[in-house]
Parts: structure tokens; sequence; C-alpha cells
């Protein structure tokens, strides 16, 4: 039975308001993202993904189209949530300071507040951290208050834009796990955005191909691997996304 979707994209279009050209970088778009579901984003730079996260997240409005939110409208949490490739955290802020950002303009009293970053804080492993500075955090622990930030709305959906991109090997494997734990934990559906195949593949249930100008998805795969996963046993699935990238673009290039 196929899960209902959280968000649903029909004939989504988008040029960029300064380009004199008009020319789309997204152009007749249909989309469902299941409830619940854990969908990753991969294409060439410059395609347009994260474009087709700053619409669905709102922040940019489509020249055509519509993006339909299927969540219940609530004064106390937010439907959608966006992490960034960097945390874009208030540096003089302490660490819970930052969180309790996104709670601002909600419907919750102080004492609701305090709760819900102590729990998003705590989800993260940076319980111990909240009243530090981001100055005194890792570039690791930087990106799980960007997390703990988003999740403390409590979002329907949860948009990632190469959020673990700029991390090294080790902390990027470490917060991929805490990613994981965190989705199952949440209830949230995640969109997530990047350009490391065996990321999507170890992430993901469903990976998007992003291609062309105007972009489109030119390929659509199910990820059919159970959960816990092992990175030594993605192999196969990462070599079929190689090979339908390889298919859609010169040798791959721009990935």
């Amino acid at each position: 039975m196929t899960a209902a979707p959280i968000v649903s994209l029909r004939g989504l279009a988008f040029a960029h308001p300064g380009d004199a050209a008009g020319r789309p970088v997204l152009a007749g778009l249909d989309l469902d993202l299941p409830r619940g579901g854990f969908t990753a984003v991969v294409g060439p730079s410059g395609v347009g993904k994260s474009t087709l996260l700053r619409v669905i997240a709102g922040l940019a409005r489509p020249a055509a189209g519509s993006v339909v939110l299927h969540a219940t409208p609530a004064a106390d949490r937010r439907a959608v949530a966006l992490v960034f490739q960097d945390a874009r955290l208030l540096p003089w802020r302490r660490v819970a300071g930052n969180v309790a950002f996104g709670l601002e303009g909600l419907r919750l009293d102080a004492a609701a507040r305090r709760a819900r970053v102590a729990a998003a804080l705590d989800l993260v492993g940076l319980a111990e951290q909240a009243l530090r500075f981001p100055s005194q955090l890792s570039g690791g622990q930087r990106q799980r208050v960007g997390l703990a930030r988003a999740l403390a709305v409590r979002p329907d959906l949860l948009l990632m834009d190469e959020p673990f991109s700029a991390l090294d090997a080790i902390t990027r494997h470490l917060l991929q796990d805490e990613l994981t734990r965190v989705w199952r934990e949440s209830g949230a559906s995640v969109l997530f955005v990047t350009h490391d195949l065996d990321e999507a593949a170890y992430l993901a249930d469903r990976v998007l191909l992003l291609s062309g100008s105007p972009a489109r998805v030119v390929r659509d795969m199910t990820v059919g691997l159970a959960r816990p996963r092992a990175r030594a046993g993605l192999g196969e699935t990462v070599a079929a996304l190689r090979a339908a990238l390889a298919e859609t673009f010169s040798e791959g290039a721009g990935i």
C-alpha cells in the first residue's frame, strides 16, 4: 500500500527573477513525497536541487504550478523546516538560544519553549552543550544544533540541503547515523539534497535524479535495502545509481 503524500507538486515551474531571459530552472515538475519517507535528490551542480527545496519551503515563489502540503495547520508547530549546508547559527546566542530561535512566533509559553529546546537537544545528543556559544563547538556539533533547531518546531517535512558536505568523512558518517535515528524517532518526512551517491544510498528509501534545463526528474529509484544498513553492502545500489547517472550525464559529469 502506497503511503499518502506529505507534499504534492503539480506543474511546478521556477525562474530566477534576476534572469532577464526568463530561463526556467524548473518546469512542469510533478512529484509526490510519501509521508514518513526519506527521499534523496541528486543531480549535477546548478541543476536546481536547492531551488526545489526553497520553493517547497516557501522561500521562493514558483512561476507556475502548485506546492500542496498535506499537513494539519497548528499554531504551536511549523509544517516545514529547512536545514542548510552551513548551520547558520547566530553567534551571539548560546546553543539553546539558537534552537529556540525557530520557535519564535509560535503559540508557546516559556515553559513549553524550554521543553521543546531541551527535547530537541537531547534528540541530537547535545543536551550538555546547551549553554555554549557556536564558536565553542565543532563543525559537526554546529550542524547538530541546526538540526535541533529544525526539529524543535516539530515539522511534518524536513528539508535538508547538503548538510554534511563540508564535514570530514568520520564526522559525516556519524551524523548520517544520527540523522537516521532522529528521522525514525521524530516521524518527520525528509527530502535530502546530496552530491554523494553513497550517502544517498545509505540514507534514503528513494533517490530522485534531477537533470535537464529546465530540470526534471529523469529517474525515480527505490533503495531496496533493509535497515539498519551496512556501508559495506551499498556497492550494488551505488553502482546502479552511477549507471543511471552515466546514462543521463556524460560519464556522470557534474556529480
